[in-house]
């Protein structure tokens, strides 16, 4: 098992690395069940049909362009993947039943001075606004 889990989808927009991220578990011998998907967090019509399908338990995260020079460059870049694609993970999740998700951040996210602190701030915002609304029962999101 990987910290307990008996199944564990990787998602990755990049082939090597998704190839990579395999072969090093397939390396570690572990007895959880192991795919992997090639998928962007910015297609939100394929992330939903992915975590739908795999009905996880937890969702983590990770997804994100961090160059601090290079968002400030291609803000609107930053805002696609950090912001919506993570709007995106966080309905997906929703949506499929998880118990929960984390999402990685930043520090850079706590009085933010750049693209990659905005952004970053912005989805933290939403998953605890989307947070605060389960706990009070407003159910669960829908795909457009």
């Amino acid at each position: 098992l990987i910290f307990g889990a008996a199944r564990l989808l990787v998602l990755e927009n990049a082939e090597p690395a998704l190839h990579a991220v395999l072969e090093k578990l397939a390396g570690m011998q572990v007895q959880a069940e192991i795919s992997g998907r090639l998928a962007d967090v910015r297609d939100r019509a394929r992330i939903m049909a992915l975590i739908a399908q795999f009905k996880p338990d937890m969702v983590f995260h990770a997804a994100a362009l961090k160059h601090v020079p290079i968002l400030e460059q291609d803000w609107d870049e930053a805002v696609k993947t950090n912001v919506f694609g993570s709007m995106n993970v966080a309905d997906a999740a929703v949506n499929a039943g998880a118990a929960a998700m984390v999402m990685i951040s930043t520090d850079k996210a706590i009085a933010p001075v750049s693209m990659l602190g905005a952004t970053k701030r912005m989805a933290e915002m939403y998953c605890q606004a989307l947070d605060s609304d389960l706990r009070r029962g407003a159910g669960k999101t829908s795909a457009p």
